[in-house]
């Protein structure tokens, strides 16, 4: 055997104990990692593919609704203007085109500072279906009443502007200009017990099941998010 051809297994070897490490602490990444690593050591793309490796929950693959595909649908079913400031949520607020979102039994509201925690009437109803589902599944677990954190709603155009500053991925023409759209963090429960990494990553893993299962009822549009670690959802 040649002295390259060992190096290069033993380099394989190392970096794959690696990953399986890292595994369960960023599977989204790792997975990743992994397929182009195969495609290096000379496995074809398609081949890559059909690989069935975390398959149930890597849905970086399986939520990837891109907003050019849900964009005019968010605006004809959400506020139909675009609102500039706090003053013009308070006049949809008080017609009832908009209603207010706070903590519940289901998720945790937390501190937004690019956005305000109004959504439209049809978009609360898909989170509380969302937050229902999820506590369902968590039934006969040791996690039950565990609830899923919100990081953001509604945002204006000048909320935007604020926004775009801090973090230039964000983009002008956005879903949560409309009030149908929420970020629901993957990685942020609150529970009654100190969670562990590994029941972060399963109550991660529900909440993308729930959201998944509401993606193929077309009751909702969803990215997973990697750099904001969450789950994007649009209510269709």
């Amino acid at each position: 055997m040649k002295k390259s051809l060992k190096y290069s297994i033993y380099v394989f070897v190392l970096i794959s104990i690696l990953i399986s490490i890292s595994w369960s602490l960023y599977p989204e990444t790792a997975s990743k990692i992994y397929a182009r690593l195969v495609i290096k050591m000379g496995l074809k793309k398609k081949e890559v593919e059909e690989i069935g490796c975390y398959e149930d929950t890597c849905y970086l693959k399986h939520l990837n609704d891109n907003v050019l595909t849900y964009l005019e649908e968010s605006y004809l079913n959400g506020t139909q203007t675009f609102l500039k400031s706090t003053n013009d949520i308070r006049k949809l607020y008080r017609k009832g085109k908009l209603v207010y979102i706070e903590n519940s039994d289901y998720y945790f509201v937390d501190t937004m500072y690019y956005s305000y925690s109004f959504l439209v009437p049809e978009a609360k109803q898909l989170l509380d279906t969302i937050g229902e589902r999820f506590h369902r599944k968590l039934e006969n677990t040791g996690l039950e009443c565990t609830r899923f954190t919100l990081t953001s709603m509604l945002r204006t155009t000048s909320s935007i502007k604020r926004l775009r500053r801090w973090n230039r991925n964000s983009i002008k023409n956005s879903a949560h200009l409309h009030g149908t759209t929420f970020d629901v963090s993957y990685r942020s429960f609150i529970s009654s017990k100190d969670l562990s990494p590994a029941e972060i990553l399963y109550l991660g893993d529900v909440l993308g099941k729930v959201i998944y299962d509401l993606r193929r009822e077309q009751k909702c549009y969803a990215t997973y998010e990697t750099w904001q670690t969450c789950y994007h959802v649009v209510c269709r």
